[in-house]
C-alpha cells in the first residue's frame, strides 16, 4: 500500500497545481516500463541499438538540402523502434542522457569527417543538447572537444536548445551559449514559441538562429490566430536579422504559405522525414537533385486550391481559375499518353478564338493529346520535370474546324503519384507573331532573289492575286500592290507567244494550283520555267523568263513565288 502511495505522490512530484493524485494500475506499469528501459541502456549503447537519424532542414525557396538535424532512435532487437519520448524524458531524469547525447555527438561527427575524407558533399548538422547538459559547466570545452578529434570546423555543428532549459537554469546558460559562440558555434533555440516567456528569451539570450515550433503549423489554415502570430515572429526575426527554421511542414500549402512570408529555411515530412544515416547520405550524394525532392510529393498532398479545380467545384478558387486572363489548364502524363484535365475559360478564347464554354462541341476535358504534337509536348513535360523549370514550345495545331492556329506552350511540373504526373500548362496565340516572322523571312528570301530576278511575286491561288514582294522598279509596279494573275495570258494573248512550252500548258498551270503542283513534281529541280516573248502595241518584243517555285515557311505552310527576269536581246 505504501509502494503505491509512493508512485501516486511521485506521479505529481513536479506539479504544484495538484495536492494530490489517485493511485492506478498505469502507474505501476510506467514503472516496470522505465526499469525495463534503464537496465537495457548500458547494453544498447554497447551494441549500438541507439542509432542517428537525420531530417534535412531545406531552403524555403526551392527546397534544396542545406542543413539537418541530429535524432537518436532505439531500435531494440526484441521490441522494435522504441519511440524517443519513452526514454528521453526518463534517461534526462537519471542522468543517462549524458552518455547518450555524447553518443550522437560522437556519431554525428564521424558521419560528417567520413565524408569530408571522401570528398564528398557536407552540410552543416545542429545537434540536440539536453536541458540537464547545461548544469555542467564544462558542456561547452566537451563539445568542442568531440569536434576537434575528429578534425572539424565548428561550423559544421550548430548546437540546438530549448526555451525549457533557459528557463530552468537561464544562467548557465547564457554562459554556455558565450562559449559555444566563443568557440564559433551557432546556437539555435529549437521550438521557439512553446514556452511562457519566449520574448524575454530573444532579449537575454544571444541566438543565431530561430526555430519556430511546429504547433503553429497545426490547423495553420483554421486557426487566424496562430496565423497572425506566425507572421509576426518571422517578421521580428528579420528586424532582428535571424535566420528562421519552420518546422512541422507538412502539405504543399504550408510551405506556399511560410515562402510567402520570407521564411528562410524548413522542415518537415512534406520534405524529408527523419531517415537513415544510409539514407541522408544518399540526399547529399545528389546535391544537384536536392531542390527538386518534393517534386515527387504524393499528389493527395496537394494544396486544396487545385484539389477544387481538379474536382470541378464552384469554389471560389474554381471561379478565379477559370476566369483568370489567357489560356491555362492541367495536363496529365501518363507514361507515353498526356490527357487534359482542366482548361479555363481563356483557353477556349486562344484555341477556338471564342469564348466557347464547356459543351459536346467543344470537347476538352479528359481529352487525349494526339499526334503530330504528343511527342513535342511530351518531350518539354519531361524537361519542365527533370529540370523543375518552366518549359515553352511553339506548336501549330489543327482546329476542329481543320483550320490551323500557332500557340505558344508553357509548361511547370506540379507533382507526381506513381506513374502519374501534373503538369500546369498556359497557352497563348502567337498567330500574328508568327505571321509577322514569316513575313520578315519572305521578305528577306525576296530581296536576295532580287538579285538575280528583276520581280519577285507571291501567288496566292486561293483569290488569284499576285503580291509584288520586290521589284527593280524599272516600271510602276510598286512592293505590296496585288495584281490578278490566272488569266493573264489570257488578257494579253495578243502580245504573248510562249516559247518553251504548250501555250495551253502554261495557261493552265497559272489557274490551277494542282496542275502546278504536278509540274513541280515532273521537274529536276522543283521548279516550273516559262519563257514568252512579250510585243507591246508601241515598242520592241520582249523576251520574259519567270520561274514558279514554293518555299516552305513552317511546316504545314508554303508559298507559291514567281520569279521574272527580262532577257537581253543577242
Amino acid at each position: 500500500m505504501v509502494d503505491m502511495a509512493r508512485l501516486a505522490m511521485d506521479s505529481i512530484k513536479t506539479n504544484y497545481m495538484k495536492p494530490y493524485a489517485w493511485y492506478d494500475g498505469s502507474m505501476l506499469d510506467t514503472m516496470i516500463e522505465e526499469q525495463r528501459l534503464v537496465s537495457d541502456f548500458r547494453t544498447a549503447i554497447a551494441q549500438k541499438q541507439f542509432t542517428v537519424y537525420f531530417q534535412p532542414i531545406c531552403r524555403a525557396d526551392d527546397g534544396l538540402v542545406v542543413s539537418a538535424e541530429a535524432l537518436v532512435r532505439w531500435i531494440h532487437p526484441l521490441r522494435g523502434m522504441i519511440s524517443p519520448g519513452s526514454f528521453i524524458p526518463l534517461f534526462e531524469k537519471n542522468g543517462l542522457i549524458h552518455i547518450l547525447d555524447r553518443f550522437v555527438w560522437n556519431e554525428t561527427c564521424e558521419m560528417l569527417k567520413s565524408r569530408i575524407d571522401a570528398g564528398k558533399h557536407v552540410v552543416p548538422v545542429s545537434i540536440n543538447v539536453s536541458r540537464v547538459e547545461f548544469y555542467n559547466p564544462e558542456l561547452a570545452d566537451e563539445i568542442k572537444e568531440i569536434v576537434d578529434k575528429h578534425e572539424l570546423p565548428t561550423n559544421l555543428i550548430k548546437i540546438e536548445i530549448t526555451e525549457t532549459a533557459y528557463a530552468d537554469n537561464p544562467t548557465q546558460v547564457q554562459q554556455a551559449v558565450k562559449c559555444l559562440h566563443d568557440y564559433g558555434f551557432l546556437v539555435l533555440m529549437d521550438d521557439f514559441g512553446s514556452g511562457y516567456s519566449s520574448l524575454n528569451i530573444l532579449k537575454n539570450l544571444p541566438i543565431d538562429i530561430l526555430k519556430i515550433d511546429m504547433q503553429f503549423m497545426d490547423n495553420l489554415n483554421n486557426n487566424e490566430k496562430a496565423s497572425i502570430i506566425l507572421e509576426a515572429v518571422i517578421r521580428m526575426a528579420k528586424w532582428m536579422k535571424l535566420p528562421v527554421v519552420a518546422e512541422g511542414v507538412e502539405t504543399r500549402k504550408e510551405w506556399n504559405y511560410l515562402k510567402s512570408m520570407e521564411c528562410e529555411m524548413v522542415q518537415g515530412y512534406y520534405f524529408y522525414k527523419p531517415i537513415p544515416q544510409a539514407d541522408f547520405c544518399e540526399v547529399l550524394d545528389q546535391k544537384n537533385l536536392q531542390k527538386y525532392a518534393v517534386k515527387e510529393r504524393n499528389l493527395f498532398e496537394l494544396d486544396d486550391t487545385i484539389f477544387d479545380i481538379f474536382n470541378h467545384s464552384n469554389s471560389k478558387e474554381n471561379m478565379l481559375f477559370y476566369d483568370m486572363i489567357g489560356g491555362m489548364g492541367v495536363l496529365e502524363m501518363t507514361g507515353d499518353s498526356l490527357e487534359i484535365l482542366q482548361v479555363n475559360r481563356g483557353y477556349y478564347e486562344v484555341f477556338y478564338g471564342t469564348e466557347a464554354p464547356l459543351s459536346e462541341t467543344t470537347p476538352v476535358l479528359h481529352k487525349k493529346v494526339e499526334q503530330p504534337s504528343l511527342n513535342l509536348i511530351l518531350d518539354a513535360c519531361h524537361m519542365a520535370k527533370d529540370s523543375n523549370q518552366v518549359q515553352s514550345i511553339q506548336l501549330h495545331l489543327e482546329r476542329p474546324d481543320k483550320t490551323f492556329v500557332w500557340v505558344n506552350l508553357k509548361l511547370r511540373y506540379i507533382g507526381s503519384r506513381g506513374r502519374h504526373s501534373l503538369f500546369y500548362f498556359a497557352i497563348d496565340n502567337i498567330e500574328e507573331l508568327k505571321k509577322a516572322e514569316q513575313e520578315r523571312y519572305l521578305t528577306a528570301y525576296s530581296s536576295a532573289l532580287l538579285k538575280v530576278f528583276d520581280k519577285v511575286y507571291r501567288l496566292d491561288y486561293e483569290n488569284g492575286m499576285a503580291e509584288v514582294l520586290h521589284t527593280n522598279r524599272s516600271d510602276d509596279m510598286k512592293i505590296k500592290e496585288h495584281y490578278y494573275f490566272k488569266d493573264f495570258f489570257q488578257r494579253f494573248s495578243k502580245m504573248i507567244s510562249i516559247a518553251n512550252r504548250e501555250e495551253a500548258d502554261a495557261f493552265q498551270v497559272l489557274e490551277s494550283k494542282e496542275i502546278l503542283e504536278e509540274r513541280l513534281e515532273e521537274s529536276d529541280n522543283g521548279c516550273y520555267e516559262i519563257t514568252y516573248h512579250f510585243t507591246p502595241p508601241r515598242g520592241k518584243t520582249q523576251t520574259i523568263s519567270a520561274l514558279i517555285f514554293k518555299i516552305e515557311l513552317e511546316p504545314g505552310h508554303e508559298e507559291y513565288l514567281c520569279c521574272m527576269k527580262k532577257r537581253l536581246p543577242h
